[in-house]
């Protein structure tokens, strides 16, 4: 018989605070630990709890041998109908990171060693879901986490130009999708934790779309900034590459609310 209430208990004990995978002293995590102590072995728990996104990496670069092993364990992430047709294209030439960020892309790019392109084979009946989507979303997930537990920290980058100008710039194949850009590296600084903004209470609804409290934050003028985005995404590169630094302020950044 399952045991339920004992592993109710274990997982509610668990926290940043009594992790012992990462090294914290209070107010920050210490993930740079883990280049020099690599913890394979790293409880899921613990790599869910202490992973944190980085945007800034050690000068040192991942070695190759590394990174194909990454891929090797993250391989066993789940995918629509065990098809696992992922493909990466690795990036460690700094000329292509600078041409993605003066191209638009998300502007820490431009101090990035390394980073890859994940791409998912789009032959599929199901487009109402795009299961190749979350297929490959699915392997980004686990390669971050395989990740953290030897000291390698990620950044999923979605913030890209339109898929067609990816594909036409790395010469894709057109059964293939470009999902997203990571970029990775040697975790290099303390982080600090960020507390969740929602208890499971506020996430869950039993059989039906049941949520009384909902707030949506009105302020983000979304519609002006997907119509400005495509508009600017539709100007030539060679353009975008003159008004780059003017487009810096409107990024997307972070957003601390609390909204649905």
């Amino acid at each position: 018989m399952v045991d339920g209430a004992k592993t109710i208990e274990i997982i509610k004990t668990r926290s940043v605070e009594s992790q012992r995978s990462v090294t914290y002293d209070g107010r920050f995590l210490v993930p740079s630990d883990l280049v020099e102590q690599p913890n394979i072995d790293m409880s899921l728990l613990d790599a869910i709890l202490t992973r944190r996104t980085s945007r800034s990496y050690r000068d040192e670069p991942v070695p190759f041998e590394l990174f194909e092993q990454l891929v090797t364990l993250a391989s066993y992430a789940p995918s629509s109908c065990n098809e696992q047709k992922w493909k990466i294209i690795y990036i460690d030439d700094k000329a292509i990171l600078q041409d993605l960020y003066w191209r638009g892309s998300a502007s820490f790019l431009k101090k990035v060693r390394q980073a890859f392109l994940v791409l998912y084979n789009n032959q599929t009946d199901n487009t109402k879901y795009k299961d190749h989507v979350q297929s490959a979303a699915s392997w980004i997930t686990t390669f971050s986490l395989v990740a953290h537990s030897v000291g390698v920290g990620t950044c999923w980058i979605a913030h890209l130009p339109k898929p067609r100008e990816i594909r036409r710039v790395f010469g894709i194949h057109h059964r293939f999708d470009p999902i997203g850009l990571v970029s990775f590296g040697f975790y290099q600084h303390r982080v600090k934790p960020r507390p969740r903004k929602r208890q499971s209470v506020e996430m869950i609804s039993t059989n039906t779309f049941d949520f009384e409290t909902l707030k949506f934050q009105t302020d983000k003028n979304i519609a002006v900034r997907k119509i400005v985005g495509a508009l600017y995404y539709l100007v030539p590169s060679l353009i975008r590459r003159r008004i780059r630094h003017w487009t810096l302020p409107y990024e997307k950044k972070f957003y601390d609310e609390v909204s649905d």
